[in-house]
């Protein structure tokens, strides 16, 4: 950051967080309820409202109508995200919390004072205020999940907020659309339900909230910004500097872009490709947002305590393909139910990996400007959506099937950007699959394991499976080093690349075994992870066998440890040579018990005696 700004953030790290548990705790169910019941009034309230302001505008002006709704919704994520961020990380994440849900029952009061008035400016007036309580309240909502759960459990907590959140803005969707029919076109008969429904549920989102535990200011030196837009800008380039971040940022932004058309463009085709009443629009947005609940839930489980990217690629093309589908789907409303259920499914395992990443990775002082210079970006792009579909419908006179054709069109960039940035993440999760199909891995020591900085792993060698239970178990990138006739084989040698194994061919001489250590060494110092299995061959007898000194010759001089890996229970698996055999065996369980024990780290092995021996102590015991 540049000097001179008094407003602008500070740079150095501090530790925020207390204390944190699993998914289970009082303060993250806490949150998860909360956020839920906010949720659920937010859609309750506009999908009440925007048909309201349907009726006042008239036919002819419907498409304009929803798209003001959505701009409503969304222009408070862009004018105040600066303001949101300093809260965010200028006090106690609870705190913002607990007051937003002040403001929420204040803001439903004032949307019945604005029903009651039957006048459309100021219903979508209290629909901006409930955006605005709604930009301030996300950062401090997705900025606390780090500081309530452990890292290991966030991907599976963002997909219980993902399943939540989702399943609020389906009920809220229905009773929205439930409430709108019993007050009639105006909104005004029997107002008093709609009083009950959005006061009470705003009542008890504040009562809940009160469960989070106090949470650790992350930056108390943060000042208020005085220039909102050139702080957003700052925030943004502190974001845009981080390549991992930026482009994360950049998918969230474009999912809720596309999903805010889904959801414009759904009312057009359930009323006038389907034919159905208004009221029917409810229950297929329903399946879409029940779909992407769906799909967060399992991105947690297929997670296992891990940040999941590979995913992101496959769900594109899911999300794409789907889209194209629904275009046939102009006659059966159950059909097109369940299309946009399917496309949901591929939304939520598309978004739950991203906002994981970008929590995790996002520097807990500045975590608060990040997520809301993410949620400027994402609001952006749903403001424009919401003026592309006015267009769109307007004046290019689209109907909704050629919109969705039009958003799975636009979707197949995405899927190749994906699939080019995250090759590795998506190669190792198709591996993965299998591979927990044939074997229950239990990881022990896995804190041994450095989070940065290039190590040597050094494991024993026991079936030809070993390469691919580390390569799909450890939660870091890991370089392979395996025999070149191994990795050629046709079909192969683009997964080998793909996934960074490095070939050896001891039989071509010096200069080739040269070459291919020179390359680990130099994934080494780049700062990866490099495994190399000492004893050179699968042992045939399940003993360990001798090691060879390539392993300390590796490291020397390159100021990075040898981690001993020792992987237990493979012997008998049908990989090993037991039986004297390869692969020709019945498998004696299913699936089969693994354990991966890591060691701890050896800074500079005098000898490959040092790092055996670590090897050997790690199977003591069992």
């Amino acid at each position: 950051m540049p000097d001179g700004h008094d407003d602008a953030p500070t740079t150095h790290e501090a530790p925020v967080i207390a204390e944190s548990s699993g998914v289970l705790g009082r303060s993250f169910l806490g949150l998860l309820v909360t956020q839920f019941l906010g949720a659920m009034n937010d859609n309750i309230f506009r999908w009440l409202v925007v048909p309201i302001g349907k009726h006042i505008a008239g036919p002819e002006h419907a498409a304009t109508a929803l798209s003001a709704g959505l701009a409503c919704l969304v222009l408070p994520f862009i004018l105040f995200a600066s303001q949101a961020g300093y809260l965010a990380d200028r006090y106690s994440k609870r705190r913002v919390i607990v007051g937003c849900k002040v403001a929420e029952v204040v803001i439903m009061a004032l949307g019945v004072l604005a029903i009651w008035l039957g006048n459309v400016y100021v219903l979508y007036g209290v629909l901006f205020l409930m955006g605005t309580q709604s930009a301030m309240f996300s950062p401090s909502k997705l900025g606390s999940l780090p500081e309530l759960v452990r890292s290991d459990r966030l991907q599976t907590a963002n997909g219980l907020i993902g399943l939540s959140t989702i399943a609020a803005i389906m009920a809220g969707s229905v009773l929205g659309g439930f409430l709108y029919a019993w007050t009639g076109d105006t909104g005004q008969d029997h107002l008093w339900i709609s009083a009950a429904a959005l006061l009470g549920v705003a009542g008890v989102g504040l009562l809940t909230s009160l469960m989070i535990r106090p949470l650790a200011v992350a930056n108390p030196e943060r000042v208020f910004p005085k220039h909102p837009f050139q702080q957003t800008m700052r925030d943004l380039g502190m974001m845009w500097s981080d390549a991992g971040l930026k482009w994360v940022a950049l998918a969230i932004a474009f999912f809720w872009g596309v999903g805010s058309l889904f959801q414009l463009n759904v009312d057009a085709f359930a009323t006038l490709e389907l034919g159905v009443p208004q009221e029917s629009v409810g229950p297929l947005l329903a399946a879409l947002c029940l779909g992407i609940g769906i799909g967060s839930a399992a991105a947690g489980a297929i997670s296992r305590g891990r940040i999941e990217l590979g995913m992101v690629p496959l769900a594109a093309i899911g999300m794409a393909v789907t889209s194209a589908l629904l275009y046939y789907c102009n006659e059966s409303y159950r059909t097109a139910a369940a299309a946009l259920f399917v496309l949901g499914v591929f939304g939520g395992l598309f978004d739950i990996p991203l906002a994981s990443y970008l929590q995790h990775k996002s520097p807990p002082r500045q975590r608060g400007s990040i997520l809301a210079a993410s949620n400027f970006i994402t609001f952006a792009a749903m403001l424009s959506v919401s003026g592309i579909y006015a267009v769109l419908c307007n004046v290019l006179g689209l109907t909704a099937r050629e919109i969705f054709v039009l958003a799975g069109l636009i979707t197949v960039p995405v899927v190749m950007i994906a699939l080019r940035k995250l090759a590795y993440e998506t190669c190792r999760l198709l591996l993965s699959l299998p591979v927990r199909l044939v074997y229950r891995v239990h990881l022990d020591g896995l804190e041994n394991l450095p989070e940065e900085g290039g190590a040597l792993l050094a494991p024993n060698h026991v079936s030809w499976a070993d390469g691919l239970l580390l390569l799909v178990s450890c939660p870091r990138r890991v370089h392979m080093m395996a025999y070149a006739d191994y990795v050629r084989v046709p079909g192969l040698m683009w997964l080998a690349r793909t996934l960074g194994v490095i070939p050896i061919r001891p039989e071509s001489g010096p200069k080739s075994v040269s070459r291919s250590l020179a390359e680990a060494r130099h994934a080494l110092m780049r700062g990866d992870l490099v495994c190399m299995f000492p004893e050179g061959a699968i042992t045939r007898d399940g003993e360990l066998q001798p090691f060879r000194p390539g392993v300390v010759r590796l490291v020397e001089g390159a100021n990075v440890p040898v981690v001993p890996v020792r992987l237990l229970g493979l012997w008998g698996s049908i990989f090993s040579y037991d039986e004297g055999k390869f692969f020709w065996k019945w498998p004696r369980r299913w699936p089969f018990p693994v354990t991966i024990r890591f060691g701890a780290p050896i800074a500079s092995p005098c000898n490959v005696d040092d790092v055996r021996q670590a090897v050997v102590g790690l199977g003591q015991g069992t």
